[in-house]
């Protein structure tokens, strides 16, 4: 993990956790809508993946994963 990903991970801890809702992760990725990521994770082009967890509603995401997405979203 290089430290811009390690930078960006402590952030994302510090301000959302280790999970996201789906609302975060479409703030964070810059998506318009939250619709906007359920449709992108329907067609399997969301940069990062969304998980279900037993007892709790709705989507999430790791933190990890959403800042390593970031990174490769620079590196482009």
């Amino acid at each position: 993990m290089s430290s811009t990903t390690s930078e960006r991970l402590i952030y994302l801890r510090q301000k959302y956790g280790d999970l996201l809702t789906i609302d975060e992760v479409a703030d964070v990725l810059r998506y318009k809508t939250v619709a906007a990521v359920r449709k992108a994770h329907s067609r399997k082009t969301l940069p990062v993946a969304l998980y279900r967890f037993k007892g709790r509603a709705g989507y999430f995401a790791r933190a990890e994963e959403v800042a390593k997405s970031i990174e490769n979203m620079d590196l482009s």
